[in-house]
């Protein structure tokens, strides 16, 4: 099959790798004119592992990356208010810390190296469907190929969404998080969050080669009130809530080394219509606070490629597809809109129901092991999981 995939991030690069290993001819369009990677450091669960030990780049990327054996929040006052380790659930477990920038590369190599076409500087903006095929409509004006299908991947913000005519319903969240990486030894085994109410959030994620990608959240309103401010005045304030990024900070010298980013949930009725399947973001935008984008989106390409490989036709790999994935990305969507409040928001009684609830949550058996298990990404619904090649 002739396959078009728009957006070169990592569910497409994923998917034009697995596809065209299949022996499909699949040309990737990247609307960036040149293909790099954008965001700062990313958890890989298992789950995610799984897929790319399918891939075969699994100890490439676990070499470059950093081994987090655990999860931890602490409050302002120091006190611990919930510590997840993966051993609790199996001692084989464990996430990576991965700089976006490695996994990206090694997916692109992967991509190219199995044929992939790629057209860069080529944003997607709409399609025709026809009879002969599936006709892209880029910025710069029409493409003359037709194609099978196309795969949709162009992010949380996509274009191809807005179009698709698919019924669909979301929020755009007004917080977000300020985003830098660099070296960083202070933290090395585990991802650590640092919380004050639910108006303070910064964390520091290790991600190799003694490197972190740090976060702070805030709203676009609060980023504004900081860069009049001055960026002396917000570092100290990071510092008194979280004095380990000391090290990583001072690599820095004003707002132009971060990265400010905003958050959306959105939930369509269904990821395909005609000669287009949605993946990715671009199919089920959350906020990062349970950090599964890139475990779901590359599980996502990996199950539709299997799909496409059973069926043999587009629809019915579809279809295969939605039956396949709905319960649990429902799920994950659901537990990441619930959670989020509970960690950036106005107000001060989600904090304190936070306070009290998360350290008896996570003490208490039967409950562990399912923070555990959506933490890994085996989670398939509410009542159920299932751990990739068991």
């Amino acid at each position: 099959m002739k396959i078009a995939i728009a957006g070169g991030g990592i569910a497409g690069t994923a998917a034009a790798a697995l596809l065209a290993q299949q022996g499909h001819t699949v040309t990737l369009f990247e609307q960036a004119v040149h293909c790099g990677p954008v965001g700062a450091g990313i958890m890989i669960q298992p789950v995610g592992q799984w897929v790319l030990q399918q891939l075969g780049l699994y100890e490439q990327i676990a070499a470059e990356s950093a081994r987090l054996n655990a999860i931890e929040a602490v409050r302002e006052s120091g006190k611990r208010l919930i510590r997840l380790e993966y051993q609790r659930l199996h001692p084989d477990l464990f996430g990576l810390g991965v700089h976006r920038g490695r996994l990206f590369t090694a997916l692109l190599n992967l991509a190219q190296q199995a044929g992939t076409e790629i057209h860069e500087g080529s944003r997607v903006i709409g399609y025709q469907n026809g009879s002969a095929g599936l006709t892209l409509q880029l910025e710069q004006g029409e493409c003359e190929e037709q194609f099978d299908f196309l795969i949709a991947v162009d992010g949380s913000r996509s274009q191809l969404r807005s179009v698709s005519g698919i019924p669909q319903r979301g929020v755009e969240y007004e917080y977000g998080a300020l985003w830098a990486t660099g070296k960083c030894t202070a933290v090395r085994d585990h991802l650590l969050q640092l919380v004050s109410g639910t108006h303070r959030l910064a964390g520091l994620l290790p991600i190799g080669q003694d490197e972190c990608s740090f976060f702070w959240g805030l709203t676009a309103d609060q980023f504004s009130h900081y860069q009049q401010q001055g960026f002396d005045q917000w570092k100290q304030e990071v510092l008194a809530l979280c004095p380990l990024a000391e090290e990583l900070l001072s690599q820095t010298t004003g707002f132009q080394d971060y990265t400010f980013t905003t958050y959306r949930s959105i939930s369509l009725r269904n990821w395909h219509a005609d000669r287009v399947i949605f993946m990715g973001d671009a199919a089920h935008p959350t906020s990062p606070h349970l950090g599964q984008g890139a475990n779901l989106a590359l599980e996502d390409v990996w199950v539709f490629a299997e799909c496409l490989q059973q069926q043999g036709d587009f629809q019915s790999a579809c279809h295969l597809y939605e039956s396949s994935r709905r319960s649990k990305l429902r799920f994950y969507q659901r537990i990441t809109g619930w959670l989020s409040p509970f960690f950036q928001s106005p107000g001060v009684l989600r904090g304190w129901g936070r306070d009290l609830s998360l350290p008896v949550m996570s003490q208490t058996p039967v409950l562990r092991e399912q923070m555990l298990k959506t933490l890994c990404g085996f989670k398939t619904g509410w009542l159920h999981s299932s751990q990739p090649g068991k």
